[in-house]
């Protein structure tokens, strides 16, 4: 195995584990009945073209997916297929030993994420606090009672100032 086949492998792996479970329906679809409309892509993989068009737009971001426009369609002007990283993409996702590996750096992602999301700091309430006084100045200002603002609002840049200590 050489040396760029590891590199390109690690990187179809990479691009694979941003794949929802619908992007990879659509790869397979393209991969196995050909280039499609929009409705037709939306039919093949049994959703609603308004849940399709976003995938397909980061499918083609992606560089997995290009477009054909023409004219005259009654069901659409673009015509999807698949790039020849596509191509490779669909393959790999019916090699076994390549959703091994994916499943595997999934799995190995899951528990790195969770930590990462539980070691996120509390909110600080003083935070909440300012932004409570904030509106209560607001709605004073609003009902015309300037000194009664101008207390709230002092009140509220207080707080935030201690939040940057």
């Amino acid at each position: 195995m050489s040396i760029r086949s590891i590199y390109e492998g690690s990187v179809m792996l990479e691009l694979a584990r941003t794949l929802t479970e619908l992007q990879q329906q659509i790869i397979l679809s393209l991969r196995e009945r050909g280039p499609g409309l929009l409705l037709e892509i939306a039919v093949r993989v049994l959703k609603f073209p308004d849940e399709v068009n976003a995938p397909l737009a980061d499918l083609r971001a992606k560089r997995l997916v290009t477009t054909t426009e023409f004219s005259g369609g009654s069901f659409g002007n673009e015509l999807f297929a698949l790039t020849p990283q596509g191509e490779q993409m669909a393959l790999l996702l019916r090699d076994e030993t390549f959703l091994k590996r994916l499943q595997q750096a999934r799995q190995i992602e899951a528990p790195a994420a969770a930590a990462q999301s539980s070691a996120a700091p509390a909110p600080d309430p003083r935070r909440k606090e300012a932004e409570l006084l904030q509106s209560l100045g607001d709605m004073a200002r609003a009902r015309g009672d300037f000194a009664q603002a101008a207390t709230y609002y002092e009140q509220a840049l207080e707080a935030t100032r201690k939040l940057g200590a």
